[in-house]
């Protein structure tokens, strides 16, 4: 059985809130970049499949745009697309507030007495209870994740 014998790091951070500024900054510039350049590499494929169905004029109409009025209309159709979807979502927001405006469906968590805990990590309530009020407390856990002892 091979142990190792450092402790295991997870490659995943846990806490977004603890990653500077820069790095997620960095981070969503390369994303979009990098989206972007998948889009572009697909891009003969789907002028091909549009080709193919006979959307290549649809394509060539957005891409090349022939006035300044079409470009008008376009823009007051998306933007009245898009006022209405907002419209939408913001009525569903505002019947749901109004639908539990004074309902509070949270519950307290049940409390777990020494007796509970004690038998969920197998050890005496003497053990839990001096560690639920010890000041400072170690857990260590072995590599199943399960409670192995105290410090």
């Amino acid at each position: 059985m091979n142990r190792r014998k450092s402790p295991r790091y997870k490659l995943i951070l846990n806490m977004p809130d603890l990653v500077s500024r820069h790095t997620k900054i960095g981070s969503s510039v390369f994303t979009v970049l990098f989206w972007a350049i998948f889009v572009y590499l697909w891009m003969p494929v789907i002028t091909v499949i549009a080709w193919m169905t006979g959307l290549y004029h649809s394509y060539s109409e957005l891409t090349y745009m022939r006035e300044l009025e079409d470009l008008s209309h376009l823009a007051l159709a998306y933007a009245t697309i898009v006022a209405a979807l907002g419209g939408t979502l913001l009525m569903w927001a505002l019947q749901e507030y109004l639908r539990f405006r004074n309902v509070n469906r949270r519950r307290e968590p049940v409390a777990v007495n020494h007796h509970e805990m004690a038998k969920y990590v197998n050890f005496d309530e003497s053990d839990v209870a001096a560690g639920q009020n010890a000041r400072r407390l170690v857990v260590h856990h072995g590599m199943d994740g399960r409670v192995m002892r105290f410090a």
